[in-house]
């Protein structure tokens, strides 16, 4: 081999060496960032698992005075849908058995918006259900 040959073979490898070392820079970086990323990612899905672990107290109240009914058993925010919030109210006791429970307040448009508020909302909150007298005094307790 001759010195000439010698020279070139150094230069290719020291180029090829040079591209190595800037590609293992660059895919550092890059790890670098998905590790970061990650780390917020599992921050964020830990904070809505704690969000949506929360308890929603639920309150029957009689508008004209302070009389209320709290179902005893609360709801986890991620609980809180219609169907499971109409069978747990059903679970109170009734002075009539046998019959459905009626909340003219459950069909109304403003009870699915304050719904819908507290199952996005970030604070810890009530929901409350209006009731009359008539509505209220179906339960027995």
């Amino acid at each position: 081999m001759s010195f000439n040959s010698l020279v070139t073979l150094f230069n290719s490898v020291f180029h090829f060496g040079f591209i190595a070392d800037v590609l293992s820079v660059i895919g550092t970086v890059f790890a670098g960032f998905g590790w970061w990323q990650a780390k917020i990612n599992s921050k964020q899905m830990t904070k809505e698992k704690e969000r949506m672990n929360r308890q929603i107290m639920v309150i029957l109240r009689l508008a004209e005075s302070h009389r209320q009914i709290i179902l005893p058993v609360h709801l986890r925010r991620h609980e809180l849908t219609r169907a499971e919030l109409l069978g747990r109210i059903g679970m109170i006791p009734r002075k009539n058995k046998g019959n459905f429970f009626a909340l003219s307040y459950c069909h109304s448009p403003s009870f699915f918006k304050e719904l819908n508020r507290i199952q996005t909302s970030d604070k810890e909150e009530d929901l409350v259900i209006h009731c009359s007298i008539e509505e209220m005094e179906q339960f027995d307790v």
